[in-house]
C-alpha cells in the first residue's frame, strides 16, 4: 500500500511538532560508562549503535569506539528526566549539575 502525500505531510508535521524529552543518560560499553544529556533516549541509542558499528564515531568521546570495537554493545539508560517546563537557561545550567552529580555517582566519563 503506497502512502499519499497526505499522509506523508501529516507524519512529517506530527514528527516536527513533537515535544522534546530531555533526560540525563549513562552509555555502557563494556565496564566504561559515559552519562549525557539529550532530548531524546530512544534517538541516542539508535546514533551511537549505527555510529560506532560503522566506525564513524566522530565527535564520540575518546575511547568510546575502542570499547565498542572490544565489546560490541551499547546500552543507553535513562537515569534522570528533566521538567519539561523548565525554560532553555534554567534546563542549561540544570543539567551542568545533574551531570556532574551523575559523573561522579557513577564514575562516568560526561560528553
Amino acid at each position: 500500500m503506497a502512502v499519499s502525500k497526505d499522509q506523508k505531510r501529516a507524519a512529517k508535521a506530527a514528527w516536527s511538532e513533537r515535544k522534546a524529552d530531555w533526560a540525563i543518560c549513562i552509555v555502557r560499553i563494556g565496564a566504561a560508562t559515559w552519562v549525557k544529556a539529550v532530548s531524546d533516549a530512544a534517538a541516542l541509542e539508535r546514533r551511537l549503535s549505527f555510529t560506532l558499528r560503522t566506525g564513524g564515531a566522530n565527535g564520540a568521546p575518546a575511547g568510546m569506539q575502542a570499547a565498542f570495537r572490544e565489546e560490541g554493545t551499547v546500552t543507553v539508560e535513562v537515569v534522570e528526566r528533566l521538567d519539561d517546563d523548565l525554560s532553555d537557561m534554567a534546563r542549561e545550567t540544570l543539567v551542568k549539575d545533574r551531570i556532574a552529580h551523575w559523573a561522579d555517582e557513577l564514575g562516568a566519563t560526561p560528553f
